[in-house]
Parts: structure tokens; sequence; C-alpha cells
């Protein structure tokens, strides 16, 4: 656990190393803030007639429209996805998916349905749903859903070669971060960040929400580079577009304990536990404050186990792989007979399940808890196999000492990243 003096709090930054790995799979699978642009005009005036945009504002929005419908209609189904997708919270995706499955023939709703099932990491449900919508080949949306079963079976390639073509057809904001995502993870975050930026500058006035998620992406490029300083400067003004939302102070806290600033860590992760039920931040907030008040800190790990138990129980893939790194660093700090029952088990279900890089580098690393050295090595020669090329990649290569091959190219064509093509 971090040790922190009561009378100089510190933090290591070391401690906090796993959760980086889980910031874009969660910005992308938990929430889609939904809309951004004009951001310097927007913050500039600040008392004009348009209420400004907030993560508090657009909850309540959606919860007084439901107030207004009754739960067996379709529209109430509608907002209760929205406000999943704002909250994160997987009571309140478990919800949705059951008020959506009450209308099994729609095909709109069984695109949500399918949504759903990928954003929790459930390939199979998810495969189900999409082969209900495969004869619609031309829509867009389907095609949305071909694209991540690829990224979650880890069929890159694939993945690359469709959001190409697409962004050849038509230059759309959403396709160029998705293709910036990979850009990152591919080893070349330089591009990944132009594209953001691009991608940006393609939202109306009226997409605050989308510019601070792009925002916050630009941030976790950094954070996962260790650039703490250039990481808080982008969550600080994503906050600013779009305030009081979970994810961003999330990050924001993340950034201020790596940054050796606890108490300003600890105050937003205050606030961050009372909107997620993300186990993860019960567990960041009691490692700030395990040295200082024990007492309080047990009880954030135990509200952490009693927040997984509850997500594992609706969605037990993404509730493993949201938790995995964390569990796999306190079996390297304090071993445990049972924690090492459960990385075994579910380290091994979420590959067969979901066999991409991350997956590949949790059960790897297991592996290499467990001492099966050799079964390790051969998953890492499977990873090195697939164009991921991210920190803990290259450091798997170079413990077993294979050569790390060459990064995939991800620059795109000037004709389309200026939409000239034509």
């Amino acid at each position: 656990m971090t040790q922190m003096s009561a009378a100089n709090s510190t933090v290591n930054p070391a401690s906090f190393t796993s959760y980086r790995l889980l910031r874009v799979i969660i910005a992308r699978s938990l929430v889609l803030l939904f809309a951004g642009i004009a951001l310097t005009a927007y913050l500039q005036y600040p008392r004009e007639a348009t209420p400004r945009a907030s993560f508090q504002g657009d909850l309540v929005r959606i919860q007084e429209a439901m107030a207004q419908l009754k739960p067996n209609e379709p529209k109430y189904a509608f907002l209760q996805v929205q406000k999943a997708q704002l909250t994160g919270n997987f009571a309140d995706f478990y919800q949705a998916n059951q008020l959506l499955e009450a209308f099994p023939d729609d095909r709109e709703l069984i695109l949500l349905r399918a949504k759903i099932a990928l954003s929790m990491h459930d390939v199979t449900r998810g495969g189900k749903l999409f082969d209900q919508l495969s004869h619609y080949p031309n829509d867009t949306r389907t095609e949305d859903l071909a694209i991540d079963i690829a990224l979650q079976q880890g069929q890159y390639h694939q993945a690359v070669e469709t959001l190409t073509l697409r962004l050849q057809r038509d230059l759309q904001w959403s396709d160029l971060a998705r293709y910036a995502y990979l850009a990152h993870k591919f080893g070349d975050s330089a591009a990944a960040d132009q594209y953001y930026v691009r991608a940006q500058e393609l939202l109306s006035a009226k997409q605050i929400k989308d510019y601070a998620w792009l925002e916050l992406q630009r941030g976790i490029i950094d954070l996962e580079n260790g650039q703490h300083p250039e990481a808080l400067a982008h969550f600080e003004l994503a906050n600013r577009a779009y305030p009081g939302h979970w994810l961003i102070e999330e990050h924001l806290a993340e950034t201020h304990a790596l940054l050796n600033q606890p108490q300003k860590a600890i105050a937003l992760y205050e606030g961050v536990i009372q909107q997620s039920d993300n186990p993860m931040y019960f567990f960041a907030l009691g490692d700030l404050l395990e040295a200082t008040k024990p007492t309080r800190a047990n009880g954030l790990f135990s509200a952490a186990e009693e927040h997984f138990q509850q997500r594992y129980s609706r969605y037990p893939m993404a509730a493993a792989g949201h938790m995995m790194d964390i569990w796999i660093e306190e079996q390297q700090k304090n071993p445990t007979a049972e924690r090492r029952t459960r990385l075994l088990q579910l380290s091994e279900m979420n590959l067969v399940h979901r066999p991409n890089a991350d997956s590949l580098i949790q059960r790897i690393n297991v592996l290499i808890l467990e001492g099966d050295v050799e079964a390790a090595k051969q998953l890492t020669v499977s990873l090195l196999a697939t164009p991921w090329r991210t920190a803990e990649v290259a450091e798997l290569a170079d413990k077993f000492g294979l050569d790390l091959p060459g990064q995939l190219s991800m620059q795109l064509p000037a004709e389309i990243v200026t939409n000239q093509q034509l």
C-alpha cells in the first residue's frame, strides 16, 4: 500500500501504475459523454442565457424526462440507456438492458442491447445480437458493432482497415477518435494526439461534452506516457468544459496523486465515490488514506470488494477486467491464496471470451506471479504478434529476451485528415 506521513503526506506514483491501464477502456466502455466544441468562446461568456452543460444538469434532465413516462414505453428504456452511459454504473446498465429486452423485435433497441453487451465485455452476447442486425450491412451503426467485436477479439488489422475505409468515405469525428485511440496503443502517441485535435475541430458549437471527452483522451495519452503535468492540463480543461463528471474528476484525482498532491486527490476521490460504483475508485482512495486513516481505508477496501461482487453478479467479464491489474499489484506485495485463485480463474475467463491484447497482458502477468514462466513467454510471443505497442508490451518483451517488432504505421493520408479527398 502507499505510505503517507501524517505530517508530510506523500504518494508513491508507482502504486498508481496499474490504474493507468484501465483509463481508455473505461472511458470508451462505460461512458459516452455525447457532444462538444467552441470551448474558448463558451467558457469566455459564462453568463449567457443558455444553461451551461454539466454532468449534474444532464443527469437531472434525463431523470425528469423519465418521470414523465411509463417504464413500459420504449422511450423510457432509451432514456435509461442514456442515464447508464452518463453514470457508468453497472446497476443502471443492467436495468437498461432489462427494459430493452421487453422489445425483442425492435431493431433500434436491439442495437442498444448489443452496445451494452459489448461495453460490458460480453463478446458472445454482443455477437449474437449483432447477428440479428447483420442483414442491414450498410448501416454504419451495425458496422460500429463489427469494429468493436473485432477489437475485443484482438483482430486489430481488420478494425483498422474498416476504420480507414470509413474515414475515406466520410470523415466523422467519432471514427477519427477511435482511430486515434488505436494509434496511441500501437505506439504512435504523436499521431494520436493530432487526430484527437482534428476530431475536436470537426465538432459543432453545441457538442461541448464531446469536446471534453476528446480532451480527456488527450490527457490519457500524456498520463500513460508519464507526462503528468501535461495530463493535468488536459483534464482541467475537460473539467471546465463539462464540470462534475466522475470520469474526468477521477483522472484529475489520479494525476494529483502522481504529482504528490494527495490532499487534492483525496478530495476529488471523495466526490467520485459518491457518483460511481466502480470499486477501483474506492480502492484508490483507501490506498491514499491507509497510512493516516487506516480504519477508514479498511472500510473503503471492504466497500471496493462489495461493489466488485455486485458488478460481477451482473457483468462478470467487465467487473473482472477492471479490477485485475489492482489485484495483480496487490498479489505482488501481499500474496494470498484466495487472490491467487481469483486471478488464475478470472484471467483465464477473460482471455477465453475476450482474447485481445489487454486480456493477454493480464494473463501473462498472472502466470508470471504463478511462476509459470514458459506459458507466460509463449503468450508474450502471441502478444508481440499483435500491433499493440504499449509500455507494458515493451517491458514483457525485454523480460523474456524477445525482439520487439516494429510499429504498425497509423499515419493517415493528409487528404483524409483534412477531408479534401473529393
